[in-house]
């Protein structure tokens, strides 16, 4: 583990996100089991006290949650984990809210590259994944995941609240992931120096891109096209336009190519037989670029 890692500096977190559009309520603490357990808490609590777009970022965190209940965790200082709280209820329906994982994906991408100068795309709905100098994995090849994000919904006094969490693998060595197919941009070299990149400019750029993306997306009703968001996601999804197996809820399995994305955000996959199946859950793997 490396010796000199430092702590994030709240006041320099707090003008950093200012700065980046970051309007709501912006706290940072050393540690906690989970930033998005604590955002609902708060919000199901005192909706007040989390305005859109509030952020809860920690230095620390022991109990962070991925999908389908899986544990996502980290050593002290060395990743980045925070939960973004955005309430656009009543500019955009419901049933676009699927969209809002994506988005946060496209916002990280562009961030990571921005920033730490390593390429990144995102494998439908939520994982941030790069190509790596590394073994060659089952499911995985050299593809390895640098980044989770978790959408969760709150009710509160307008309708519904979005909290997006986000956990960017930082610092940590091989032998602190948990995972070998996790990656960290310390173990990518990010921008060429060997170092991992300052994590307040990391996260500045990430908030900012992701508020940057909500407010296009807000404004358009919700309608990625006429956002013209639903062409910058489709150029950083990897999934596109490869062979998938997708592990359905309740034990289904099905196979084809990754289309397109639905006007929902949902995974257009089409069968052996052609036939168009739209998904809204369930873990993808990639098997092999289509023909």
């Amino acid at each position: 583990m490396s010796a000199a890692r430092e702590p994030l500096e709240p006041a320099a977190v707090v003008a950093a996100l200012r700065s980046a559009g970051a309007t709501g309520r912006v706290v940072v603490v050393e540690r906690t089991a989970s930033t998005s357990a604590d955002v609902l808490a708060g919000l199901a609590a005192a909706p007040a006290d989390w305005p859109d777009r509030s952020v809860l970022v920690t230095d620390h965190q022991e109990g962070g949650r991925g999908r389908r209940g899986r544990t996502w965790t980290t050593p002290a200082r060395a990743a980045l984990t925070f939960s973004v709280v955005l309430r656009p209820a009543g500019a955009v329906p419901p049933d676009r809210w699927g969209w809002l994982p994506l988005l946060a994906g496209l916002a990280v991408v562009e961030a990571v590259e921005r920033v730490a100068g390593v390429r990144a795309g995102v494998k439908w709905p939520n994982d941030v994944l790069v190509d790596a100098d590394a073994e060659d994995l089952p499911g995985w090849g050299t593809r390895r995941k640098l980044v989770g994000i978790l959408g969760d919904l709150a009710l509160v006094p307008e309708g519904r609240a979005a909290v997006v969490g986000i956990g960017v693998n930082v610092d940590q060595t091989a032998h602190e992931l948990p995972v070998a197919t996790a990656t960290s941009l310390r173990l990518l070299g990010a921008d060429g120096s060997g170092a991992a990149p300052e994590r307040t400019a990391l996260l500045a750029a990430v908030v900012e891109g992701l508020l940057e993306v909500d407010a296009r997306w807000r404004a358009a009703g919700g309608d990625v096209h006429r956002a013209g968001l639903d062409s910058r996601v489709a150029a950083v999804c990897t999934t596109l336009g490869r062979q998938v197996r997708v592990d359905l809820p309740g034990d289904g399995v099905l196979e084809g190519v990754a289309r397109s994305l639905a006007p929902d955000g949902s995974l257009e996959v089409v069968d052996a037989g052609g036939r168009v199946h739209g998904v809204l859950a369930g873990d993808v793997r990639h098997t092999r670029m289509a023909r």
